[in-house]
């Protein structure tokens, strides 16, 4: 029997939460002085967000706080593109930032509301929206309860002029909230590097590597890394607005909370590459995974690979009834074959890569191999078992076909899957041919980056004999995926 794969990640260092202890005398004198500040602003006209940190107790700066503050900064100061004008005073009594900006105040505290809505984190940010006449705009005003308390329901003003709560709680609970967003942002980082992984590893066939551009006339490897810098912050995004759902059962309404984001991602890759589109399918899947592992993080202090692929399965319930609705080539494929592509994948809980893929990079670790060959190992068995839409956009149904069987013949070779070598040389004289077809396989390089990023995140050991019965299945199935290969090919110009 397999072990758990649990995810494991490393334990960043907290900033300490000491500092000088605040009189009151000063506290209030600091609040009069933000007020004069504000005013100072405003009478240039304009609408004023002014940002406070919701710290409790007579500590009101310490390390822990202004990395608060400074990550609050961060997502305030990306999503103005251009104040007008930028004040931020930092001393022992706190911390506050202006910004006067252009726009209507209404809309920009729906902008600041959602904002503090994206992360356990941003729930200690204080963000308030001064109209142009000096009236603040309230969340009543945008038909919304006041603020609740961090650690209960009630309302914030309420439990602080109760005490209900000691400051020691309070505090374990920023720093609770801190530890989180560093988890969400280390998901960011290592999702780039399972990115970047896949883009590097060289040869592939039919797709863009370190020596080749395979089937591909519009991009590079250059434009891969640019893509991968370009959307990490947005799969941090998405692992922390699902670790707000921490307390909520796994549903399409994290779907319907990520996909801004999804979209922003695709515009900061577009920036990023010229208007390539490197990857959309990417940003799909890794976003979908970092909403379901932020859940599980923040509902626990560790999960298993079962429970977040049970999440993004739960996450994907509703694609269904989008198949075959637009015009990616996912979806006329699905028109066309039936063939339920990246959407499918997820709902599936990418059974492709538990069941086939990552059995086979991890039996080949397990033999001594490199990293590189059981990526490579990963990677043919990929094109074996997925009915890539990619590929069948390039070059017809009957051309995927073709693609699957050349894989199943190589993992059939056993000499040539232990010998990295001979490996790496029976790929690259195969993407002679894709390129000559320009046939890609941009669908198997996107399940492949997430299979090395399961490698890494949630490790575990395959018994040999498990591995081999995988391998076995892919030899002998006519197609994994459950499409029969004799359906017949309706594009017959195979190309997209």
């Amino acid at each position: 029997m397999t072990t758990a794969r649990t995810y494991t990640a490393p334990t960043l260092p907290l900033p300490s939460h000491e500092g000088r202890a605040v009189a009151l005398d000063d506290i209030l004198a600091a609040r009069d002085a933000r007020a004069a500040r504000q005013q100072a602003m405003q009478a240039a006209g304009g609408v004023l967000i002014s940002l406070t940190l919701a710290a409790p107790g007579a500590v009101k700066r310490s390390p822990l706080l202004d990395a608060v503050f400074q990550a609050a900064q961060e997502a305030v100061e990306n999503t103005i593109p251009t104040p007008q004008a930028v004040n931020i005073h930092i001393d022992d009594c706190g911390h506050h930032a202006l910004y006067r900006v252009d726009g209507d105040a209404h809309e920009w505290k729906h902008a600041m509301l959602v904002l503090e809505a994206a992360s356990p984190l941003a729930r200690l940010w204080d963000i308030d929206i001064i109209a142009a006449n000096g009236r603040p705009i309230s969340r009543t005003d945008c038909g919304l309860l006041p603020r609740r308390c961090l650690l209960c329901d009630d309302d914030a003003k309420t439990c602080a002029r109760a005490r209900r709560h000691s400051i020691d709680d309070l505090n374990a609970d920023i720093a609770r909230r801190y530890r989180l967003h560093q988890q969400a942002e280390h998901i960011g980082v290592a999702m780039r590097q399972a990115l970047i992984t896949e883009a590097t590893l060289t040869p592939k066939a039919g797709l863009v590597d370190a020596s080749s551009n395979g089937g591909h006339h519009d991009m590079t490897l250059a434009h891969f890394l640019a893509s991968a810098d370009a959307i990490a912050p947005y799969l941090a995004a998405c692992a922390a607005r699902g670790m707000t759902f921490a307390a909520d059962a796994a549903s399409p309404a994290i779907l319907a909370a990520i996909r801004p984001i999804g979209i922003q991602a695709e515009a900061a890759m577009l920036t990023a590459t010229g208007g390539v589109n490197t990857h959309k399918g990417a940003i799909f899947a890794f976003g979908l995974t970092a909403a379901a592992l932020g859940r599980q993080l923040a509902a626990g202090s560790s999960t298993t690979l079962a429970q977040t692929l049970a999440d993004i399965r739960a996450i994907s319930a509703n694609l269904a009834a989008e198949q075959g609705t637009g015009d990616s080539a996912g979806q006329r494929a699905y028109r066309q074959h039936h063939i339920t592509g990246a959407r499918g994948a997820a709902a599936d809980g990418y059974r492709l890569i538990t069941a086939y893929a990552l059995p086979a990079y991890q039996r080949i670790l397990n033999a001594g191999g490199s990293e590189r060959r059981a990526l490579l190992a990963a990677l043919v068995t990929l094109y074996a078992t997925n009915d890539d839409t990619t590929t069948i956009a390039r070059v017809g149904l009957d051309g995927l076909r073709t693609h699957q069987e050349w894989a199943k013949r190589l993992l059939a070779d056993e000499a040539t899957l232990m010998d990295e070598d001979r490996l790496s040389t029976a790929i690259a004289t195969y993407d002679y041919d894709c390129t000559a077809r320009r046939l890609s396989a941009g669908g198997s390089a996107d399940l492949l980056a997430l299979t090395a990023y399961f490698g890494r995140y949630f490790p575990t050991s395959f018994p040999a004999a498990q591995a081999t019965e995988a391998r076995s299945a892919v030899q002998t199935a006519d197609n994994p995926n459950g499409i029969p290969a004799t359906t017949p090919m309706h594009n017959p110009k195979g190309t997209a």
